[in-house]
């Protein structure tokens, strides 16, 4: 007869309701919330299993002042790939705001920053329709312009 395998017990952590950001601490969590468990999850993206541990949640929560109510949808990798194409549509929307004259020509560029758009969209963030209909324009006007030079 063989063992079952008994999964560990979560870990836990004590919770300082004190040190959550204000609007935290007027939640109803602040009442009841003593400590902090161990909390697995499916990434949204990659569909693998995570672990949002107790120490985490602590430094999340009292740390750096994140919502009580926030949870994990992404896992540790995820994550980081949805903040490096975060970075590269914050460094495409700087050179923007620096030459739009020269780049509203440059298909090159204009293509990489939709599909910057697209990609973080597959992470789960919100939509950003007025770029993704901005560049959409752009880019037909320098693909019909090309068209005509031909």
């Amino acid at each position: 007869m063989k063992k079952k395998k008994v999964p560990p017990p979560p870990a836990t952590a004590p919770a300082d309701p004190r040190q959550w950001s204000e609007k935290s601490q007027g939640s109803v969590a602040a009442t009841f919330r003593t400590h902090y468990t161990d909390c697995a999850y499916r990434c949204r993206n990659c569909r693998k299993d995570a672990l949002f541990s107790a120490a985490e949640q602590k430094n999340v929560y009292e740390v750096k002042k994140t919502h009580i109510d926030v949870r994990r949808v992404l896992c540790e990798a995820c994550w980081r790939d949805s903040h490096a194409v975060a970075q590269k549509i914050a460094a495409c929307e700087a050179r923007w705001a620096e030459s739009k004259q020269l780049l509203s020509r440059d298909a090159a560029f204009l293509s990489a920053w939709s599909g910057l758009l697209l990609e973080h969209q597959h992470y789960g963030a919100r939509e950003n329709i007025a770029a993704k209909n901005m560049l959409r324009k752009l880019l037909d006007r320098v693909v019909g312009a090309d068209a005509k030079s031909e």
